[in-house]
């Protein structure tokens, strides 16, 4: 089963004194990993969403071997719950119990 992982970034100083947030968003997505990236204010730089097959510490290492990767914290680890889909005889037994239109129809038509 696999996981999604939430992580927090700080960017080293020369990249917010250079201006480089681009070329560190651009490294963020060769990690085949990573899903989404956020660049956000306040106690981090970046928010970063990642699926994760096995561990989240696979992928927190290959962040934080990024020479511009100043703190990383694993916000969070949740698993992905698989889609639970009904089968055929659960749909069936679900349609007979919910009462027919034709049978909708005459029950308020009797209380008009």
């Amino acid at each position: 089963m696999g996981m999604k992982a939430y992580f927090m970034i700080d960017v080293a100083d020369e990249v917010r004194e250079e201006g480089r947030w681009a070329d560190a968003e651009s490294e963020l997505e060769t990690i085949p990993e990573v899903e989404t990236i956020e660049p956000v204010s306040g106690s981090c730089d970046f928010l970063v969403k990642a699926d994760v097959p096995i561990r989240a510490i696979f992928v927190a290492n290959k962040i934080r071997a990024m020479e511009w990767v100043k703190r990383l914290r694993i916000l969070r680890v949740e698993p992905i719950e698989p889609e639970v889909k009904p089968t055929l005889s659960e749909i069936v037994a679900e349609q007979r119990k919910a009462p027919k239109i034709s049978e909708q129809i005459k029950s308020r038509a009797k209380k008009g």
